[in-house]
């Protein structure tokens, strides 16, 4: 974004540098000729050049990994941050404490503290830090019996703060086309097709909606299950948090600004029978729910080929939607089309797979 006109203000955005820049040029996000240029309630992914506000030299994690660490019990870790002016930090990751709630310019030591999280517990939310403008750190970790109790310094690191979470591998984005209806069959809730008959065994879901409320964030939730219904392992909950699985048979990334689902049935691991595909307002705001985003879909690619499409309809107060399962029946892969709502949220989601999320 380019201000060259005087007395602007910009406000209610999320700027964000994409692709693969290099240079500090490359990765400006908002560049302005006016340092009185005021900016509102903006958060970039990027660099922010000429505004009287703020640095051009900020540098920060674009996640910080606390592993696996000991269930029921008090973990606390350390890490350094280099701050170019004076911020605020603001902790978003329920179960985590973060101290100080302020950085200063130079070298900044973190202390974040874990509450006593549950066995198979999934840590992971935001740290926004803000100055003029806001920039977020992931913060990822796993609560497990067999952890170690950890109270340790993290290995410093740097590099740019992201707003969403980092591509796995841009050749495996796509910008979706838009399809013509009459093209593209649309699917009703409880149809099945079989996935042999596409000729591929490499699917691409996009989830897509037209309009949304002002900072609302819906994230893809993927879950391995085994022929019992439950995940076998914390991996097997694929998300922004956990992007791939192991043997990357399923990722999770952005594209275009929407969330993008990439599996490879050839490279399943035997032990699972199913694989949910799953969306949910990320956060905490009651407030918020499918009523307030309007024509959400999935789309279904094959060698980048739009082969079907879904609406996700009838919702409303719900804010988790299983949108899709690709299943095995008698040796094949099939995919149903769910779209399931529920207003509990992505909690009860998790738990009714065996994964405990807080």
């Amino acid at each position: 974004m380019v201000v060259s006109a005087p007395n602007v203000t910009i406000r209610n955005l999320r700027v964000e540098v994409t692709g693969n820049p290099e240079g500090r040029e490359a990765f400006t996000a908002i560049k302005t000729s006016d340092p009185n240029t005021k900016l509102e309630n903006i958060e970039v992914y990027g660099n922010v050049v000429g505004s009287a506000g703020e640095s051009e030299s900020w540098e920060l994690p674009s996640v910080i990994s606390l592993g696996e660490f000991a269930a029921d019990k008090t973990n606390t870790f350390t890490v350094s941050l280099d701050a170019p002016s004076d911020a605020k930090l603001l902790s978003k990751v329920k179960g985590l404490q973060v101290q100080p709630e302020q950085l200063i310019a130079g070298q900044n030591r973190l202390t974040l503290t874990t509450d006593g999280l549950r066995h198979n517990t999934i840590l992971y939310g935001e740290l926004m830090v803000q100055s003029s403008v806001s920039r977020r750190i992931y913060i990822t970790g796993k609560a497990l019996n067999n952890g170690v109790t950890q109270d340790k310094a993290l290995a410093r690191s740097k590099g740019p703060a992201v707003s969403l979470p980092v591509p796995i591998n841009p050749s495996d984005e796509i910008i979706a086309p838009r399809a013509a209806d009459e093209t593209v069959p649309n699917m009703r809730r409880g149809q099945r097709i079989s996935i042999k008959e596409l000729g591929s065994s490499q699917l691409k879901i996009i989830f897509e909606h037209q309009s949304g409320a002002r900072d609302m964030d819906i994230d893809s939730y993927c879950f391995l299950l085994g022929e019992n219904g439950k995940v076998s392992r914390d991996e097997d909950l694929i998300f922004f948090g956990n992007t791939e699985a192991p043997n990357q048979s399923v990722k999770s990334v952005s594209a275009d600004s929407n969330s993008l689902v990439l599996i490879d049935l050839n490279k399943v691991d035997s032990s699972v029978s199913k694989i949910v595909v799953s969306y949910s307002i990320y956060g905490d705001h009651a407030q918020q729910n499918f009523s307030m985003v309007s024509s959400p879909a999935i789309r279904v690619f094959c060698h980048d080929k739009e082969v079907f499409r879904f609406e996700l309809k009838d919702l409303s107060e719900e804010t988790t939607v299983v949108a899709a399962e690709i299943y095995q029946y008698k040796g094949q892969w099939k995919m149903s089309f769910v779209g399931s709502g529920y207003r509990s949220g992505l909690k009860q989601l998790c738990e009714s797979y065996g994964v405990n999320v807080e």
